[in-house]
């Protein structure tokens, strides 16, 4: 059976429908360790160079017995045609059993032939999974941009209220400030497997700190404790509050549209779609599904990898101006940005320098929050690959690009 669940989660990590930005933790045992991050340096290499990757990730918070394992160590690092696959085994040592929880980071030098495994977009992933010698344990994947490095910008959704059609009566409710975000699975207990089910409603907390397009984090089940008598506590302790320590995820396939998972229990770490809905619309006040351009921004645009344009721009709180319509205007009076966009958040939007030919155009499902993807016209030039970057955020452009 074991074995069997082991197959599964390795064809599912190895699955090219996860080629989008994404993180993905979970497996049958998850508790030796949750890994929480994946990150390149340089920010972005030079193509054809060898480029270090720091993995990081935390021992679990809550174990009786102490924390046995000293820190990880590298056990495999092979490069496959469209991913690179990264392998750490956990180690048993009994004199760090008295250690407190802790967080661990190390870092793994990849060869320049993980260049072989960047698509013809220019994406790599990266996978680090952790093995005890017979099984996946759980695993994580990140995308990265090799060409433009736009994984450096991290997705803003804001704040809201978010539901999907697979889970009628369920949401999530997200609270996002700076890169760090706190998300609820707003739920109920359908767990037949469990004696103590009864329907009751369930939150699921989730925090974690937003990289790319995904943040991954620990989530936390709290049930309120009954007595004996069935009874509920006056005053429960935290411990007593906590019956589930697992872990979250989202991914922000653009700033309406996201995909969740609050826990991974029973391998059942699936991603859901949500999109944002909007119920407080009022005269005065942009729809929330409208993009918040407001706000200074770096426009950028790029032939190749060579960067052949820059600006920056700083927009006025938006107005609308008609049916679906939506403008802002820039604080100097020389940029005008106009977007159509349709609940629950379906559109297009396009930004012009008003005294020249300068033009970009992005759809709203390349708009992240903090950064859009689009044509950018300058002139009578050809189309250059257009990028949005919110300040201060800015990309980690290669010194010989200029």
């Amino acid at each position: 059976m074991r074995l069997n669940i082991a197959i599964a989660i390795l064809v599912a990590f190895l699955s090219e429908d996860l080629a989008a930005a994404h993180f993905r933790d979970g497996g049958w045992l998850a508790d030796p360790g949750i890994l929480e991050s994946i990150r390149i340096e340089p920010r972005l290499p030079k193509p054809g160079e060898s480029f270090t990757v720091t993995l990081t990730g935390s021992w679990p918070e809550i174990n009786p017995n102490g924390v046995c394992l000293r820190p990880l160590e590298l056990s495999k690092i092979t490069v496959y045609p469209l991913f690179i696959s990264i392998i750490s085994a956990p180690q048993s040592d009994t004199s760090y059993c008295d250690q407190p929880p802790a967080s661990w980071a190390f870092d793994v030098t990849v060869p320049a032939s993980a260049w072989n495994a960047v698509d013809e977009n220019g994406y790599l992933r990266i996978e680090h999974q952790l093995f005890s010698g017979i099984n996946m344990l759980t695993g994580i994947n990140q995308v990265f941009d090799m060409r433009l490095g736009t994984h450096e910008v991290p997705a803003f959704i804001g704040s809201g209220f978010w539901v999907s059609s697979d889970l009628p009566f369920e949401g999530i409710l997200v609270e996002q400030q700076g890169s760090r975000v706190l998300f609820y699975g707003l739920g109920y207990d359908k767990d037949v497997t469990l004696d103590d089910d009864d329907g009751e409603p369930v939150w699921q907390l989730v925090a974690g700190e937003m990289y790319g397009d995904s943040t991954l984090g620990r989530s936390y089940r709290y049930d309120w404790p009954f007595d004996e008598n069935n009874i509920p506590l006056e005053r429960p302790t935290e411990m007593e509050l906590l019956s589930v320590n697992d872990s979250g995820a989202i991914i922000v396939d653009d700033y309406n549209h996201i995909r969740v998972f609050t826990e991974t229990r029973n391998n059942r770490g699936l991603y859901h779609s949500y999109n944002r809905i909007a119920f407080g619309i009022e005269k005065g006040r942009l729809p929330n599904y409208v993009p918040p351009l407001a706000g200074r921004w770096a426009l950028y645009g790029f032939d190749g990898q060579n960067t052949a344009f820059t600006a920056t721009v700083e927009f006025l709180a938006g107005s609308s101006q008609g049916a679906n319509q939506y403008s802002f205007a820039s604080a100097d009076g020389d940029w005008l940005a106009t977007c159509n966009v349709i609940a629950p958040g379906s559109g297009d939007c396009n930004i012009v320098h008003t005294s020249d030919d300068i033009k970009l155009e992005f759809p709203m499902t390349t708009f992240q929050g903090n950064l859009a993807r689009g044509n950018l016209e300058v002139g009578n030039s050809n189309a250059l690959d257009g990028v949005l970057v919110r300040d201060p955020w800015q990309l980690p452009i290669l010194p010989d690009s200029q």
